[in-house]
């Protein structure tokens, strides 16, 4: 059954576009100009003197008062229709985009790790490069000599499709360490922007990473999060939205197997200044959406 629900985005915003275009249409024929103005008290007993004719009067009387009412809701139910066909189609976009950004960073990182090992063969070829000049005794070099300069590290990448693209871009510091990663996935004109920052700070044998990330909608809204964990896999976490509701988090230590536990909500401010206690994380006032518990892709 789940591989039946197919959503194909340019047939909703189509009919969409269409829907609005009929009610526009219909809107100005029953708001605007002669018949419109049928409907005014004031015009009462003289549509013959306006219209100059008394059985074309009548016929516009009896049109106007058969049709106004039932086209007015039309272009009422026209507008909720094309309202409730981008809804559907904003919303399952939405839900890719959030995927194909993941993709996109996830395939970005992937590529800059190949570069990095390819990098650090190249580097060391070159620091060995006299190993290359000649075969060992059984007729071969060794394998590092194979390596081949990789050029720049690949830190931009756009993804092109017929309907949007794909961006994703990483920045790096003097270490090599990727301190921020950027995607923006635009389809049908609208783009969805993440960004997340990385950094860490060791007060002696305890190291905290912290993750910053941002993400706005083609509406203009945005969510943020930020993360700080431990070296035992403890942490805690902020999602805020742009109405300033605010949701926080918390994660217990690693256990002896090595396995993580799942973040649990531990409370939750809503903009008008009303919080309230530890909780469910799948109660419905939570304002902010949750984000996903891999913190990024940062390696630290």
């Amino acid at each position: 059954m789940p591989d039946q629900l197919k959503i194909d985005y340019d047939t909703l915003n189509t009919a969409k576009a269409s829907l609005q275009a009929l009610a526009d249409g219909i809107g100005p024929l029953f708001g605007k100009g002669l018949f419109a103005n049928l409907g005014d008290p004031a015009l009462e007993g003289r549509v013959t003197d306006v219209v100059g004719d008394e059985f074309v009067a009548d016929a516009l009387s009896v049109l106007y008062s058969n049709a106004h009412n039932t086209m007015t809701q039309s272009v009422k139910g026209l507008n909720e229709l094309a309202g409730a066909f981008g809804s559907v189609s904003d919303a399952f976009a939405a839900f890719d985009s959030q995927l194909a950004q993941g993709w996109s960073i996830s395939d970005a990182n992937l590529k800059l790790s190949n570069y990095q090992h390819d990098k650090a063969q190249w580097d060391y070829k070159q620091a060995h490069i006299d190993q290359c000049v000649l075969p060992g005794p059984d007729g071969s070099l060794p394998d590092f000599c194979s390596a081949t300069d990789p050029g720049d590290p690949p830190l931009d990448q756009t993804i092109s499709t017929p309907h949007g693209d794909i961006h994703t871009k990483l920045t790096l510091d003097g270490n090599g360490n990727v301190v921020m990663e950027e995607s923006s996935v635009t389809y049908n004109g609208q783009t969805y922007y993440t960004s997340t920052t990385f950094d860490t700070t060791t007060t002696g044998s305890e190291t905290t990473s912290h993750s910053h990330t941002n993400t706005t909608y083609p509406d203009g809204t945005s969510v943020q999060s930020d993360v700080y964990t431990k070296n035992d896999g403890s942490g805690t976490m902020v999602v805020t939205n742009s109405d300033g509701d605010q949701v926080t988090y918390s994660r217990a230590p690693k256990d002896a197997s090595g396995n993580q536990p799942d973040w649990v909500q531990t409370g939750a401010t809503s903009s008008s200044g009303s919080g309230s206690g530890s909780g469910s994380d799948s109660d419905p006032s939570t304002p902010p959406e949750k984000p996903s518990s891999d913190n990024g892709h940062n390696p630290s």
